[in-house]
């Protein structure tokens, strides 16, 4: 399960909320926090500024690690919470792949719009180069992000897995349950298939319902659901009318160019997807 989390943040406003939300998360799933920047070469000359701006974050992860630690029941766990961060001048994908490579990370969490103002790169720019040639699951936040998804304070915790009724959109259910177990607060999982027809109705509820035993786990509950329509509109449609901690679904794998694949589904549920997280895992991570 996942060890240190890579977040993104590109100084804008909707960074501001991807660091808190990555800050509260990470404190309850009790893993390592790397903050990443990355100055464009015709801004180099902002390199202290930014470079202060990350040092403040992560000065703000360290001083609540203790804190953290407590509040979530982590005490017995061995060390706090470690962050470091990065501030690295290039390319923004480039230089971002390249950490994801080598930085020792096991997830990567970023913004699927972003808005540079003064601060020189637009993270939407960068999404999807960085997304379609990831090696590690991705965790998207949307631009509108409710505040007790933030705070993780809904009021009932849903985490929704579409399966397709394909081997690669099964293998998400073990990363869902990770995390919702590693979190420590009652989830239910949703395990989610959208009809576009009624000639295979009987057979997916009977293919969902075998599915049920593997996505329960310490405090995970799963149940399913049998949605009509067109599968991206239908997934948004639901996640949006029962509030959802968590969007978890496959991507395709890799293709001869190492470059992840998306399923049509996929693609368009990123494009449509507002208020949810998102987190995409390859069937191979």
């Amino acid at each position: 399960m996942y060890l240190r989390v890579l977040v993104l943040l590109d100084g804008s406003e909707l960074s501001e909320m991807v660091f808190r939300y990555a800050a509260e998360l990470t404190a309850r799933l009790h893993v390592d926090l790397d903050l990443l920047h990355v100055c464009e070469p015709e801004h180099a000359g902002q390199l202290p500024m930014r470079q202060a701006y990350i040092e403040q974050k992560v000065d703000i992860i360290r001083s609540g690690a203790n804190e953290s630690s407590s509040k979530y029941g982590h005490t017995g766990m061995g060390q706090t919470i470690q962050a470091r961060g990065s501030v690295l001048v290039g390319d923004p994908a480039e230089e971002i792949l390249e950490y994801m490579e080598h930085g020792d990370v096991d997830l990567v969490m970023m913004s699927t719009h972003g808005s540079s103002g003064a601060k020189g790169w637009h993270l939407g720019n960068v999404s999807a180069k960085v997304m379609h040639n990831a090696n590690i699951p991705i965790w998207l936040v949307p631009a509108r992000l409710r505040e007790e998804i933030i705070s993780d304070t809904l009021a009932k915790r849903n985490m929704v897995i579409p399966l397709s009724g394909s081997k690669q959109s099964e293998a998400v259910i073990s990363h869902a349950v990770g995390i919702a177990e590693r979190r420590g607060a009652e989830s239910d999982v949703v395990l989610l298939h959208v009809l576009e027809d009624d000639k295979d109705e009987a057979r997916m509820r009977e293919y969902l319902n075998s599915k049920v035993e593997s996505a329960m786990g310490r405090g995970v509950t799963a149940r399913t659901e049998l949605l009509h329509g067109d599968p991206a509109t239908a997934i948004v449609e639901y996640v949006t009318g029962r509030p959802t901690q968590l969007l978890v679904m496959a991507t395709r794998g890799h293709s001869g160019l190492s470059k992840t694949v998306f399923g049509s589904v996929t693609e368009n549920v990123i494009n449509l997807v507002k208020e949810t997280p998102l987190l995409l895992v390859q069937p191979d991570a």
